[in-house]
C-alpha cells in the first residue's frame, strides 16, 4: 500500500510534463501541480486529445499507450522572484522543445527503446511558439540553458 497526502503548499510550483503515448510526445508547464493539466489534456475537448486526432493513427488507442512525466523546477522558485517564476518555467519549455527536436538520438535511446521499441522517430505535437518568452536578459537565458541541460540529464538517468 502507497499513501500519498498533499496541502495547499504542495499544489503551487513550476513544473514541466511530458505526455508520452506511441510516437507522440506532448511537452507542457504549469504552476500548479502537474495532474491537474493532464486531467485537463485528456477531456475529450483536451489539448492532448486533440493532439491525437490530429497527428496521430486512427488506428491506434493512444490512451493505452500513455506515459506521464513531470518535473518540478524547483531552482527557479528558489532563484528568481515570483513574478518572474512562470516565465522563465515557458522559456525551460520552449527550450525543451528546442532540444529535443533537434537532438533526438537520447531520447530515443533512453525512453523509447524500453518503453516503445517500435518507434523510431517521435514527433512532438504540443507547440510553444505563442507562449515562448521573448527577449530574456542575459542572465536568464543563459540560466535557461543550462537548466534545460540538466533537466534532460536528469530525466535520461531517471528513465
Amino acid at each position: 500500500m502507497k499513501i500519498n497526502g498533499f496541502n495547499n503548499y504542495d499544489l503551487d510550483g513550476s513544473f514541466i510534463y511530458f505526455i508520452f503515448s506511441k510516437e507522440l510526445l506532448y511537452i507542457g508547464e504549469t504552476q500548479k501541480i502537474t495532474f491537474s493539466r493532464w486531467v485537463q489534456h485528456f477531456y475529450k475537448q483536451g489539448t492532448f486529445t486533440s493532439k491525437i486526432q490530429k497527428y496521430g493513427d486512427p488506428d491506434i488507442d493512444y490512451f493505452k499507450h500513455i506515459n506521464l512525466l513531470s518535473v518540478e523546477l524547483n531552482d527557479i522558485r528558489e532563484n528568481f522572484l515570483e513574478h518572474r517564476w512562470k516565465i522563465i518555467t515557458q522559456a525551460v519549455e520552449h527550450s525543451l522543445h528546442e532540444v529535443l527536436i533537434t537532438s533526438r538520438s537520447q531520447l530515443l535511446k533512453t525512453y523509447y527503446e524500453k518503453y516503445e521499441p517500435h518507434v523510431d522517430i517521435y514527433k512532438i505535437v504540443s507547440d510553444t511558439s505563442r507562449t515562448a518568452p521573448r527577449n530574456l536578459p542575459k542572465d536568464e537565458s543563459i540560466f535557461v540553458k543550462k537548466y534545460t541541460n540538466e533537466i534532460l540529464g536528469e530525466i535520461y538517468n531517471f528513465l
